[in-house]
């Protein structure tokens, strides 16, 4: 002190502001340091709020304001914390304010850093879906809530649709409004059908949906006599059968196994394959000498950051599939390919992590999460996409919208009291195109009608999305093994049947079926003809349940 004191009566000899001058400007740099880091968070703060997980939105002259205005308040503090760090350790940490300043203008610094990083560290799929191509998307609303017998009216709909826009049900060599040779499901095929059963109540697939797809599987106009297995890996969901009290279904208490059990009680070749229980089992092909149930896993991707995997099984009738070979025959040690199909029937959620749970993201429960895959983390780099570039796209995806999760930040489980009715249904071989189309069509509108603002991990426009994310380097890895898809709604073609309609359904039993086919055919004469009608049918009633187009003919 007396050093201090000496040293301020010479400067007053030469200057009389020599020595007062000097508080003065420690003031000015504390409120100079203070008012830089107040700036620099909230430039910080608008910039969180204004561009959230979009880091296109960078560019904008306003982002790029704040970008510079929070770097160079962060800047003074930065510095000063490294000059501080060094004057405090002669002076004796005289002033810890400036020091708890300086450090908290570090702290902020680095989560700007870490936030921005974070936020460019997606760039957009590598892949570009392919020119000219077309992906069909057929989605059915209204659809009736109560089953009829085994049948659910909005499905036998939804095939008849698809059936109109030249995507038929039934190979079969006699054609049909819903079968034909490029048909999807021959007389003789193992059909799997790969549904949710993870989660209870709303959570899991409709199990009458599930019914009703089953009984027109069987019901194959050139006589089924192939088999139908319900498949699923409800990975830490501890099931050795697909059967608890709390179900999606008009009755709560029809489980899946429920469903499996009155088919098989009909006399048809119907079973369960619980792959949750094979999940842990690492397995080669039958075609190296390896008859066990369990999963085929490949080596570690570094692109994908997992391991794909994929399960093998024995079906309750012996038949031993593998998901990307086909059906094994161990006498001819041969693989057939053609005669699995493969329907993936997902139900229509939002998800605390992935933002959307639909066709894509329901491939978790095909894909095995033990084995050291990483399976779910690594749903973010298109693991899923990895793994149908490897077995093969599904046949078919059925999306279950009757009862959906229409809530940001839940899920994937589902109570009956979260759970939104829509009563909708979608339909495409595309599974990333059903999924782009079904989330901006059904789960956006269901959001703003549930009073919901903002969905930024599901929005389906954003490529930054977490829900884009994984949807787009899925289409990534899927276009890299030869497929197509398209993340592009302007390559979609969308066909919509609204189940208040009576169109097609002759004889008001309140489904699309048969006998109303077979009405259909008399009446049918072709394009810009008459219809012909037979019997007491008149040309009236041929116009107004079969003239779909309104352009005066049944064709």
């Amino acid at each position: 002190m007396r050093h201090h004191n000496h040293r301020c009566a010479e400067a007053q000899r030469t200057s009389k502001h020599a020595c007062s001058s000097r508080p003065h400007r420690g003031f000015m740099a504390r409120w100079i340091l203070t008012n830089s880091l107040v700036a620099g968070v909230l430039a910080l703060i608008w910039l969180i709020l204004r561009s959230g997980t979009k880091p296109s939105r960078f560019a904008y002259p306003c982002q790029r304001a704040a970008i510079s205005a929070a770097m160079l308040a962060f800047g003074a503090p930065v510095v000063s914390t490294v000059l501080a760090a060094r004057r405090q350790v002669a002076r004796g940490l005289r002033t810890p304010l400036g020091v708890a300043f300086a450090a908290a203008g570090l702290v902020v610094a680095l989560g700007a850093w870490s936030y921005m990083s974070w936020a460019a560290e997606y760039q957009g799929p590598g892949l570009d879906p392919p020119v000219g191509y077309r992906a069909d998307v057929f989605h059915v609303a209204n659809c009736r809530q109560d089953p009829i017998d085994d049948n659910f009216v909005g499905l036998d709909n939804l095939i008849t649709l698809m059936g109109q826009n030249g995507l038929k049900f039934y190979k079969s060599s006699n054609p049909s409004p819903v079968g034909g040779p490029d048909g999807i499901i021959a007389a003789d095929d193992v059909v799997v059908i790969k549904i949710n059963y993870q989660w209870s109540e709303r959570g899991g697939t409709n199990t009458d949906v599930l019914r009703g797809l089953i009984r027109r599987i069987v019901d194959h106009p050139d006589t089924f006599t192939g088999e139908v297995i319900v498949g699923e890996n409800t990975q830490f969901v501890p099931l050795s059968t697909f059967d608890r009290p709390d179900n999606n279904a008009q009755d709560h208490g029809q489980s899946p196994y429920d469903v499996v059990a009155d088919f098989q009680a009909a006399g048809y070749d119907v079973s369960e394959s619980v792959w949750t229980m094979i999940r842990s089992v690492l397995v080669d092909e039958y075609s190296a000498g390896d008859m066990n149930d369990g999963y085929v896993r490949y080596d570690y991707d570094a692109l994908v950051q997992g391991r794909v995997s994929y399960p093998k099984f024995r079906s309750a009738s012996g038949t031993y599939v593998s998901l990307r070979d086909g059906v094994w025959d161990p006498v001819s040690e041969t693989y057939d390919n053609e005669r699995l199909t493969f329907i993936n029937l997902p139900v229509f959620k939002s998800h605390s992590i992935y933002g959307i749970t639909a066709c894509v993201k329901h491939h978790m429960g095909t894909v095995t999460g033990a084995l050291s895959t990483n399976s779910h983390s690594a749903i973010r780099y298109g693991i899923l996409g990895a793994m149908l570039g490897e077995i093969g796209m599904a046949d078919l995806n059925i999306l279950d919208a009757v009862w959906i999760l229409a809530r940001p930040g839940y899920g994937p489980s589902c109570s009956y009291a979260n759970a939104t009715r829509r009563d909708e249904l979608v339909a495409s071989v595309d599974v990333v195109a059903a999924d782009l189309w079904a989330v901006t069509n059904i789960m956006v509108p269901a959001y703003i009608e549930n009073g919901f603002s903002s969905w930024l991990a599901a929005d389906p426009d954003d490529p930054s999305s977490i829900f884009r994310q994984y949807l787009d380097n899925s289409m990534d890895r899927i276009l890299a093994a030869g497929h197509e898809a398209t993340n592009d709604l302007t390559q979609v073609d969308a066909y919509t049947w609204s189940g208040a309609s009576d169109h097609g359904d002759y004889d008001g039993s309140g489904a699309v079926d048969l006998p109303d086919f077979a009405q259909f055919d008399d009446c049918m004469a072709g394009p810009n003809a008459p219809p012909g009608p037979t019997g007491p049918v008149t040309v009236e009633d041929c116009l107004s349940t079969f003239d779909f187009d309104g352009d005066g003919d049944v064709d």
